[in-house]
């Protein structure tokens, strides 16, 4: 019988569309040990074919053979003579005849070589040295601002004398060349932030008496309970392979750093007590990523929530695109608002009164500007404050404010749109804490969109300063690469939308439910205007996976097709949606149609195959959508399951007939987390033509 880790292609999507490769990885749910082959050349990894090394966390070792002119280390992979599962990876190197095997556990990199009769360590950055038995190196961090890793290495073969040193070569650090057996090696590496100390008892702990065929197969269990949080049926191999590949994903960030109840923070540059995780995108995982783990992995979104509060607590902020070294100035928002106020609605346990002062500091006292975090607010955001809406440059006008990042811009629209999102999230927070008068301000400033919807243009449209229109707004093409002087990526037909907590306002500005119903069948519709298709995409790399003005390969669109359920038409977005699943999400090399986002993509998929979608965070409802197998049952926890039944789904069958909620009539599209979490049955009647009158 098939396991369930098994399914997992982790090749999908390792040939992008347009801008970010997907990377293949054997890991364990959340772990920072994460082998993928370092290889060089062209940006997608199944176009590239020349092997640098395998990692040990920062550094890598690299097999070879000592030939007559000297060591060689040139492999290249052929990715036909590859194996990659999401617990195992194997590679014939065909010129050498080497084969590369590798494992993990959560803290250790396994590999195991064979035909190799020289292994070369490399530590980018760092030291090597022998010592007890084991080689320790001391590796730069990648990416890591700096930051060092210790990292206590293990050989089944003869080492060198204590003491010896890697020579230093340069800019590539420090270059240990070993003499292996060819019958095969197993190099173990366990990788620590706080000390050599800790990576040896990792290194122990975790591998010790353990073969590496044991340890890979405690991997592949790992998996296989991870993965059995969801089981669907009905539907084909392929589908099934698509589905599991993408919660694989689902579940690779945040990373838990915790060292035996201790961990390494950055933040301070303190060793703490404690479980810790980081490693964050807010604003891709806002939207399904960290929702999706709410259902399944409450546990540990309880502890994901706590490491908010203790970056916060540490630097002083609380971070929007938290990552090993401290907060990064990326993307906009403050969507810590969103993961807070959404666990509070869904009723996790959590420090709110920690999270609400760092969300505040955002939401009150913090620059707005695009790609900058940590600054002091200024005119522009005062202009949000006073006038309802983030200022755009007029036309011709230069920009005056020293935080603007050049190639960012002001992005206005979307900065309006998503800090009166996040300000509704902090009154929700606000008032379930008391702080009434507050709450509502916060939420009078979560109705700020309305400032920007321009009834002329039927869509949200830039305003300067003064208040007037930015002239000669294009909605289509104005804002320059990725509409960004107004917009995030994608252009104001796709951002008009994003008013997650509030759908129904945004349908009255544009005339009732049935208008906005049919401005988005034009969203859907709406091509490239007068320019080609590439010219439009030279513009609007991100805007992957396009269906008229709609961009399935870009999270801001996520959200956009469960809309109809909200106007009135449900059966479109069950239309759509069915479309978008069959269309864009393939168990190909090419099967993911935009940025993977560490799981913010794959997490929609998730959600979608199995029928409903949480449309706003911070609101404890889901919308229903169409559900792609017969059967999805779900963990929710504390032993309880709910069940989503859909027969005929996985033949096809995509409209809605009729509904029931244990055995009860559910005649609106969507579903509470209290009778999710509760455990229970939705059981769908499925057709071939809609039934328009459901859900209406």
């Amino acid at each position: 019988m098939k396991r369930l880790s098994d399914y997992v292609n982790p090749y999908i999507g390792t040939i992008s569309h347009m801008l970010q490769t997907c990377r293949p990885e054997v890991m364990l749910p959340y772990s920072p040990a994460r082998s993928t082959p370092l290889v060089s050349g062209c940006s997608d990894y199944f176009c590239s074919d020349v092997l640098v090394g395998y990692p040990l966390g920062g550094a890598y070792v690299t097999p070879g053979r000592a030939l007559p002119g000297g060591d060689s280390f040139d492999n290249t992979i052929d990715h036909s003579l590859e194996d990659f599962r999401c617990y195992y990876q194997r590679t014939e190197l065909e010129e050498m005849d080497i084969v590369a095997e590798s494992t993990v556990t959560e803290h250790v990199y396994l590999h195991r070589f064979t035909g190799a009769d020289r292994l070369k360590l490399t530590a980018p950055g760092g030291s090597i040295a022998v010592e007890d038995g084991l080689i320790l190196v001391k590796a730069l961090v990648p990416r890591g601002k700096e930051m060092m890793q210790y990292i206590a290495v293990s050989l089944d073969a003869p080492l060198p004398p204590e003491g010896t040193a890697g020579e230093n070569s340069g800019e590539n650090g420090a270059i240990l060349v070993l003499g292996v057996p060819e019958s095969g090696v197993t190099v173990r590496g366990a990788v620590s932030l706080i000390s050599f100390e800790s990576a040896k008892r990792l290194l122990a702990e975790e591998t010790e008496g353990l073969s590496f065929d044991v340890t890979a197969e405690k991997a592949q269990q790992i998996w296989d309970d991870q993965l059995s949080k969801i089981r669907v049926s009905g539907n084909t191999e392929a589908k099934k392979t698509v589905f599991y590949t993408a919660l694989y994903r689902a579940f690779q960030r945040m990373t838990n750093y915790t060292e035996d109840g201790r961990y390494y923070s950055n933040y301070d540059g303190k060793v703490h007590e404690g479980t810790f995780y980081t490693g964050d995108g807010l604003w891709d995982t806002f939207r399904c990523m960290h929702p999706l783990q709410l259902i399944v992995d409450g546990e540990r979104h309880r502890d994901i929530l706590e490491s908010y509060n203790l970056m916060y607590k540490q630097s002083g902020l609380m971070p929007s695109f938290p990552g090993i070294s401290g907060d990064s100035p990326v993307m906009i928002g403050f969507h810590a608002a969103s993961l807070f106020a959404d666990a509070l609605a869904k009723g996790v346990e959590a420090d709110y009164r920690t999270a609400f002062e760092g969300i505040l500091k955002n939401a009150e006292t913090q620059a707005m500007m695009p790609w900058c975090c940590g600054a002091d607010a200024r005119d522009e955001d005062r202009c949000y404050y006073e006038k309802g809406f983030f200022p755009a440059l007029k036309k011709g006008e230069t920009e005056t404010s020293p935080l603007a990042v050049e190639f960012e811009k002001r992005q206005a629209i979307s900065v309006t749109l998503e800090h009166a999102y996040d300000d509704w999230c902090a009154g929700k927070i606000a008032e379930a804490l008391g702080k009434h008068e507050l709450a509502e301000k916060l939420y009078a400033r979560g109705q700020n969109y309305r400032r920007l919807y321009n009834p002329e243009v039927g869509l949200m449209c830039p305003k300067s300063a003064d208040g007037e229109w930015v002239e000669d707004f294009d909605p289509i093409y104005s804002g320059g690469p990725g509409g960004r002087d107004y917009t995030t990526e994608n252009n104001t037909y796709t951002y008009t939308w994003s008013v997650f907590h509030d759908p129904e306002g945004l349908g009255g500005l544009m005339g009732g439910p049935e208008a906005a119903a049919a401005k988005l069948d034009d969203l859907f519709r709406h091509n490239t205007g007068d320019r080609w298709k590439y010219s439009y995409m030279g513009q609007y790399p991100d805007a992957t996976g396009l269906m008229g003005q709609f961009a399935m390969g870009n999270e801001p669109d996520f959200h956009i097709p469960y809309l109809y359920d909200y106007y009135g038409a449900p059966w479109k977005a069950q239309k759509k949606l069915r479309d978008l699943m069959d269309i864009w999400f393939t168990d190909g090399i090419t099967g993911i149609c935009g940025d993977e986002d560490g799981g913010a993509m794959s997490s929609w998929f998730v959600f979608s195959a199995a029928g409903f979608y949480p449309v706003c965070p911070g609101k404890a409802e889901y919308a229903i959508g169409t559900p792609l197998f017969d059967e999805a049952v779900i963990d929710v926890g504390g032993g309880k399951s709910f069940t989503v039944t859909a027969r005929g789904a996985g033949d096809g069958l995509r409209y809605i007939q009729s509904a029931e909620l244990n055995g009860r009539p559910l005649n609106r599209p969507f579903l509470a987390h209290e009778d999710l979490a509760a455990g229970g049955e939705l059981v769908l009647v499925m057709g071939r033509k809609p039934n328009k009158e459901w859900g209406k």
